[in-house]
């Protein structure tokens, strides 16, 4: 408990910094969180104490942690795939530190392609992280069937965890919809572990989360948790309670990647995890140890970066060219519809990745 009032005493005195990006509705919940006990620092970090009465047995594990980058998906300029950065891109990875990778996340762009090509890619990097890194595959974004087919060629292939879009054409529209959806597609991968993509922004799919867990924890025995595209922390630290054993929410983005460590999330997915990953972990370290002006600092030096970036084009587009100019690794264009950055564009983000470097963004 004396632990809690610390970090209660801590964030009560950087009240004025932290409101820089975390709302008043997040932060009273907060605070009420931690005066009662519901989050706890150990030596890993912070995490949620959990009612050890409720869990259930598990035979699929899953024990990743950390940030886990959103993979890009690199194309020629004649919108064929470049399949051969792929080895040198995971080199890159596993040299910065990456234990885990996301392939076929919305920065993968892989609901643009075929299943066919869904299937070489995730293949590749099979191949190339195969006992050096976690690989995450995400299966949804098509029709039912090619979801299902996504879902066994992942299992047969050894991929370590699916994760899953909801039917964005037959939308659910209840949390049972969505239960049974998830449910499907768990029971034909159930030696993997299973992970619902809520990302409404895109998908339109509007429905309690806390629900949809509770459900879901209930129904799938695979079901490990969800990827939470969202802003609303209040929703997430609702979820964050009711998950057991090694289920997990998974923060999508980087904008809420300081007070998303403070609420007690353990795992971040972003494409930003391949351009910036010593700041995100500096981010994550601040966070931490409690030192949430330092925190915001670098958080707002991240969110800064991100956002410029991605207001010269597009943001997948002008974080792949970014990408391609931190590292050399040829990521080329988007998939198509999405338009390519201009010349002009391609110069500003330059400038932008030059004053990032010399601290005057």
């Amino acid at each position: 408990m004396n632990i809690c009032c610390k970090l209660f005493t801590c964030i009560y005195n950087s009240t004025k910094a932290i409101f820089k990006y975390i709302n008043m509705t997040f932060f009273v919940y907060l605070g009420v969180c931690i005066f009662f006990g519901v989050i706890f620092q150990n030596a890993n970090g912070f995490t949620l104490s959990k009612d050890k009465g409720n869990t259930r047995s598990s035979k699929v594990p899953f024990n990743v942690t950390g940030l886990m980058p959103a993979v890009f998906t690199a194309f020629n300029d004649d919108q064929s795939i470049n399949f051969d950065v792929i080895p040198s891109y995971v080199d890159y990875l596993a040299n910065k530190g990456t234990k885990s990778v996301l392939v076929g996340g919305t920065s993968g762009e892989h609901v643009q392609l075929s299943v066919a090509d869904r299937r070489k890619l995730i293949g590749l990097w099979r191949d190339a992280t195969r006992g050096r890194m976690h690989m995450q595959a995400q299966i949804g974004g098509a029709p039912y069937s090619d979801v299902i087919d996504l879902a066994s060629y992942s299992a047969e292939i050894g991929v370590d965890s699916v994760l899953v879009l909801p039917d964005v054409y037959n939308k659910p529209s209840s949390v049972a919809d969505l239960v049974f959806y998830i449910g499907q597609v768990a029971q034909s991968v159930p030696e993997l572990p299973v992970f619902y993509y809520n990302y409404p922004k895109h998908t339109h799919v509007e429905i309690s989360m806390p629900a949809f867990v509770k459900a879901a924890t209930a129904s799938i025995p695979n079901f490990k948790g969800l990827k939470f595209t969202s802003n609303d922390l209040v929703e997430a630290a609702e979820v964050l309670k009711i998950l057991v054993d090694d289920q997990q929410l998974m923060l999508g983005g980087e904008r809420l990647l300081a007070p998303g460590i403070v609420l007690g999330i353990r795992t971040f997915q972003s494409p930003a995890n391949n351009l910036f990953p010593d700041l995100m972990g500096n981010i994550i370290s601040a966070a931490q140890c409690g030192d949430v002006e330092r925190a915001r600092i670098l958080q707002d030096q991240l969110t800064s970066a991100v956002d410029k970036i991605s207001e010269q084009g597009g943001r997948i587009a002008a974080l792949k060219v970014a990408m391609e100019m931190e590292t050399g690794l040829k990521m080329g264009p988007p998939a198509l519809p999405k338009k390519p950055i201009t010349e002009e564009n391609r110069n500003k983000i330059l400038e932008i990745l030059k004053m990032f470097r010399d601290g005057s963004l």
